[in-house]
């Protein structure tokens, strides 16, 4: 696949003549000013006009073919290419864009000539060169409409609407919708005139042959090389004749006729957003809110060749939808596009390849792997668990000897079966070649013998190192430090607390003389027994374990809470236990009013605070509570 390049979409602008005879001599609202430039009267100042720039500008005495050869012809050579290009008339009802698109008889329209003009490049010589670049060529095309917001197949058509996927390469595809491969213009032509009767058109006040939905045209195109590389690429074309905008106070539409003309306003103003929200450069390009925006996905913003053929009117009533219409197609050229060309490899199977008899056996497996994965042969006795730093070397190494093993054998099968017997050994065709190969068969065992005895030489040393040096594995070692650890069992006994003393739920008291003596700072002082009034009172031993505060740190750990009320804000204040956000509220409004505390007692002071709360906010703050 290759690298995508920038593509803008382009734009041309086709102003049809005058239809009825009395706005013949009057004077248009549009005048061009050259071949790419128009101008427009402004209906703000009327001294003043407004001024566009487009690719191309076809006034009312330009033709069919120079709308083709200038807007159309250079896309054909990107489809053929294996790229995808669009071509799609757009503008207000009765403006001329299904004569644009398919034309008459005599006078062929873009569709008919598209397709000519794809049959003329591929009986081109310059597909078929004489050095041996052979291509083939495969064309096919369906044909749809989008009526009332539903996708109807025009070449054969269904009691039902067809859904519109995407598949996981981000391709829009329509299942089910019916495809003809054609292999001339003619044979398009009797698929496609029939087809073509199929589209909803109806009468309005505007237009006797009114378009009531949207019709896409879409021709694919597979080049395959007959030789290699054998590439294979696919360009898809598409050609879209959109319904007209209508203004149904002009058009007259009543019941089906204004239904139409709803879904068909509809679908326009979604492509203006999507048209918006492309040049805007939003996250989200609402594709997806209309049918038609979603089958132009590729076309506006996606990898698609684009080319819109702007149709307008040049008569003065006619002049707010002229305007509008170019003002969507000159924010329709700053649209960028991504296309790339859709080729792949497409290489014809060959039979498979056989490898020699030295590296695999007859049928063509791996000797190595068949060694390997046959039921009968024996596990190596060569491998080592002992030492995991060289077991993968001696596994190689068992390996390598199957397999010289394996292969030994099947040339000794082979040579068996070559060598004559005793009865036509007279007769032999080349004994001296037979006893050289035999002479190399010796030579061959000798050196897998040299190699099995270094083998067991390399294991000898081993085990004589392991037992000079003491060498465990890492796996030994660790099992026996699992036999040799023991888990310590802690006895914990019950033991009574004096209910002023509150014990730290983070540091249990377990009685153990390592406790006493540990040099460690300790919040709870533990007090040792009495010998002999436990002898004395059986009841004395279990009362004699008690807790009582180390006042150094009970009076450090005090500041710090002191030091927090007086200073902290309200959000350091619900750091300590028991304080809420309204409780933190009403301490630190109290020490804005009040002052400082002094003490943390001082809180009993606090208006709003219940004894019990503060009982209950110092018990679980301090060490000790109150007495």
């Amino acid at each position: 696949m290759a690298s995508k390049q920038k593509s803008r979409v382009q734009v041309g602008v086709r102003l049809r003549p005058a239809l009825r005879p009395e706005d013949r001599d009057k004077k248009p609202c549009v005048n061009g000013l050259g071949a790419t430039s128009l101008e427009i009267w402004n209906w703000r100042d009327s001294q003043q006009t407004i001024k566009y720039d487009f690719n191309a500008f076809f006034d009312k005495e330009s033709t069919q073919k120079q709308v083709y050869e200038s807007c159309v012809k250079p896309l054909l050579l990107h489809t053929l290419n294996g790229q995808n290009a669009s071509v799609f008339a757009y503008g207000p009802t009765g403006a001329g864009k299904t004569h644009t698109m398919l034309g008459t008889d005599v006078n062929p329209g873009i569709i008919p000539r598209s397709v000519n003009g794809i049959f003329h490049s591929i009986r081109s010589s310059r597909w078929n060169k004489p050095d041996g670049n052979q291509w083939e060529f495969k064309i096919s095309f369906s044909y749809m409409e989008i009526y009332q917001e539903k996708v109807f197949d025009l070449l054969e058509p269904k009691p039902h609407d067809l859904p519109i996927r995407q598949d996981r390469d981000n391709n829009i595809f329509i299942p089910n919708l019916s495809d003809k491969q054609v292999t001339s213009v003619k044979e398009f032509q009797t698929y496609f005139v029939p087809a073509s009767k199929n589209r909803t058109t109806a009468a309005t006040k505007l237009n006797n042959r009114s378009s009531r939905s949207h019709s896409i045209l879409l021709l694919k195109i597979q080049k395959t090389q007959t030789q290699a590389p054998y590439r294979k690429q696919l360009g898809k074309m598409y050609l879209i004749d959109l319904a007209g905008s209508e203004n149904n106070k002009r058009t007259g539409n009543q019941g089906i006729r204004l239904k139409e003309s709803g879904a068909i306003n509809t679908s326009l103003f979604v492509l203006g957003q999507v048209v918006d929200a492309l040049n805007q450069g939003l996250p989200r390009i609402p594709y997806r809110d209309s049918k038609l925006t979603r089958l132009l996905q590729d076309s506006l913003g996606g990898s698609s060749h684009a080319y819109m053929i702007t149709n307008i009117a040049p008569e003065e009533v006619n002049y707010m939808d002229t305007y509008t219409t170019l003002n969507l197609a000159a924010k329709s050229r700053k649209i960028v596009n991504r296309p790339f060309t859709r080729e792949t490899i497409d290489n014809p199977t060959s039979g498979p390849l056989k490898r020699t008899l030295s590296g695999s056996s007859i049928s063509g497996v791996p000797a190595a792997k068949k060694a390997k994965t046959s039921p009968n042969s024996q596990p190596s006795q060569n491998k080592q668990t002992v030492a995991p730093f060289l077991s993968p070397l001696l596994k190689r190494q068992a390996n390598f000897e199957e397999a010289m093993k394996q292969r030994l054998q099947s040339l000794e099968t082979v040579l068996t079966q070559l060598q004559p017997s005793e009865s036509t050994a007279s007769t032999s065709g080349n004994p001296a070649k037979d006893k050289q190969l035999l002479q190399q068969l010796k030579q061959s065992r000798k050196h897998l013998e040299n190699l099995q005895q270094e083998h067991r030489d390399l294991k000898e040393n081993f085990v004589v190192f392991k037992a000079k040096s003491g060498f465990k594995s890492v796996c030994a070692k660790k099992k026996d430090s699992d036999k040799s650890f023991v888990v310590p069992r802690a006895v914990i006994k019950p033991r009574t607390v004096e209910k002023h003393c509150i014990s730290p739920p983070i540091m249990p008291c377990v009685k153990q003389s390592t406790a006493i003596g540990n040099t460690d700072v300790q919040f709870m002082k533990i007090v040792k027994p009495n010998a002999k009034a436990s002898s004395s009172d059986p009841d004395s031993s279990s009362k004699a374990w008690s807790m009582t505060p180390n006042p150094e740190l009970q009076a450090k750990h005090t500041a710090e809470i002191l030091h927090v009320l007086n200073s902290g804000t309200v959000k350091d204040l619900k750091s300590l236990q028991s304080i809420g956000e309204k409780r933190a509220k009403l301490i630190h409004n109290w020490r804005e009013m009040c002052g400082k505390f002094e003490k943390i007692e001082d809180l009993y002071k606090v208006n709003g605070l219940p004894a019990k709360t503060i009982d209950s906010i110092i018990r679980n703050n301090l060490l000790c509570g109150p007495a």
